[in-house]
């Protein structure tokens, strides 16, 4: 499998994005990385690494970027957002920036679009789709990460592309399946609806796996993927391995859908007051009134050879030692009886 290098990694600040980034590095691949001047980077630059400030939505900013490179990472997007508007301008016609600036350049080897199960919509209760069915998203979120899926798609005949779509990511760095780690660390979690709907999950550190061979293998080329471990559960097992690993004690509550869409209310209000958006709002909680969220792995187990490395409570373990090391969770909790 064939290494391009320089390449360029979008939202290479962000949570998926700078994982990708220092694994490229890594394997002393030049790594240019799109990122905004108000962005904090969350580890050491490393020899190879190069910082060009800009942002998606300004393809000025993605052409200077893009100079010289021979592959693209596209994980720039954002989950959260005031309006459909707001969602689409940044990861639909922000993905058309850096699909036109690639065009432009004519020297792309490689092209990968990190999508989102979102995307393709969800499961049925006690099934999981796969890359056939159609896509049916259900929150502004999904609905624009589907839209960027099929603008990089428009683009396959110009140059090499493949998209993923991630399940549930966790894992060093995550920010808002953290909230159940913080919950179970004061001892009671806090379930949206009956707590039944499934979903899959996938280690940050399998992602990246799986992105790296979508942008070497040859087989990957104009093809979509699912990314997870494999496996699915519910949120209130999720939160049972966390519980193992601090050894930690806990109540677990589940919150009546009524109650979680007032909640919702009041975070759109909040949002619209603050002029920031709310992990809690109208639009995400369509995302858990769904039967589940479960999506297979075998097609790029297959065709790649991906063989995810981090079971459930192994990955959790991994992820609860960052946050203990990093000061999310407190030190004396480790452990605790």
């Amino acid at each position: 499998m064939k290494k391009f290098s320089p390449v360029l990694v979008t939202g290479a600040s962000g949570f998926v994005g700078s994982h990708l980034a220092e694994s490229l590095a890594r394997q002393k691949v030049r790594v240019k990385m799109l990122v905004r001047k108000t962005s904090k980077i969350p580890f050491p630059l490393k020899h190879g690494m190069e910082l060009c400030y800009g942002d998606v939505t300004d393809i000025g900013s993605v052409r200077g970027a893009m100079r010289g490179v021979k592959a693209v990472y596209h994980a720039a997007g954002i989950l959260r957002g005031s309006d459909f508007n707001h969602f689409k301008n940044v990861n639909a016609e922000g993905t058309r920036n850096v699909c036109r600036a690639a065009e432009e350049l004519k020297n792309i080897k490689r092209f990968v679009y990190i999508s989102s199960l979102s995307a393709a919509g969800p499961s049925e209760m006690n099934s999981s789709i796969n890359e056939t069915v159609r896509c049916r998203p259900v929150s502004f979120y999904g609905q624009t990460k589907l839209m960027g899926e099929e603008i990089t798609m428009s683009y396959r005949k110009k140059f090499p592309v493949t998209v993923l779509r991630p399940a549930a990511v966790y894992g060093p760095r995550e920010t808002d399946i953290f909230a159940y780690f913080k919950m179970v660390r004061q001892g009671f979690v806090l379930i949206p609806g009956d707590g039944k709907q499934p979903v899959s999950f996938v280690h940050v550190s399998d992602l990246v796996e799986a992105i790296l061979k979508a942008g070497s293998s040859p087989r990957a080329v104009g093809q979509v993927y699912f990314v997870s471990d494999g496996k699915s559960y519910r949120f209130e097992e999720f939160a049972a391995f966390i519980g193992k690993a601090l050894n930690k004690t806990y109540l677990t509550i589940k919150v009546p859908m009524g109650i979680v869409k007032i909640v919702a209310l009041l975070g759109d209000l909040a949002a619209l007051i603050s002029g920031k958006p709310t992990m809690v709002n109208q639009d995400k909680i369509k995302e858990a009134q769904v039967p589940g969220w479960v999506c297979s792995n075998e097609k790029i187990q297959k065709q790649l050879g991906f063989k995810p490395r981090f079971e459930i409570q192994r990955g959790i373990e991994n992820t609860i030692q960052f946050y203990l090391s990093a000061g999310w969770l407190k030190p004396y909790l480790w452990r605790e009886k």
